[in-house]
């Protein structure tokens, strides 16, 4: 009898373990969502405003300026989560998404010099089309690593058992 409670003890700390494991990697997955969706869903909205005809130069700049905090601060929440059982992949692939859109977003800072001026000089229109080709470059690199992100996190599901929605 006793051998026996012991076993079924043992069972079920083992079963209760596996769930708490699960669990744990669900979260950590979670989080790293939420961090990205938060940066993503300023970025989202900070573009939205800058079509409206009610946005002016100067709330433009001040939304963008409060999205790069919002980024940079995502950032280094991610940078304070935990590897997940030793593995950074998920981790890492995010904090470098995150310093990539604080890249492009500054990058897209910089072009508000050239808004709403009606001649630019020859000297203006090379360095804006610099100013725009390297934003471009930055938003393909932006995209790609978002892309990639779907792969990350695929590879972390399976290498640690979570199956993704």
């Amino acid at each position: 009898m006793k051998k026996t409670f012991w076993l079924i003890s043992l069972l079920w700390i083992l079963v209760l373990s596996w769930c708490w494991s699960s669990l744990d990697v669900v979260e950590y997955n979670d989080n790293f969502v939420a961090l990205v969706k938060e940066c993503t869903d300023a970025s989202q909205t900070l573009f939205q405003n800058f079509n409206a005809e009610w946005a002016s130069i100067d709330s433009i700049t001040q939304a963008l300026q409060n999205n790069i905090v919002i980024c940079q601060n995502t950032q280094a929440e991610a940078l304070k989560v935990w590897d997940y059982d030793g593995d950074s992949s998920l981790k890492d692939w995010v904090v470098n998404l995150l310093a990539l859109e604080v890249d492009y977003l500054q990058k897209f800072a910089s072009t508000s010099r050239y808004r709403n001026i009606d001649n630019l000089t020859e000297e203006d229109k090379e360095a804006y089309n610099w100013v725009v080709n390297d934003l471009n470059q930055s938003q393909s690199a932006l995209n790609q690593w978002f892309i990639n992100l779907q792969d990350i996190q695929e590879a972390f599901a399976v290498k640690h058992h979570l199956k993704l929605e």
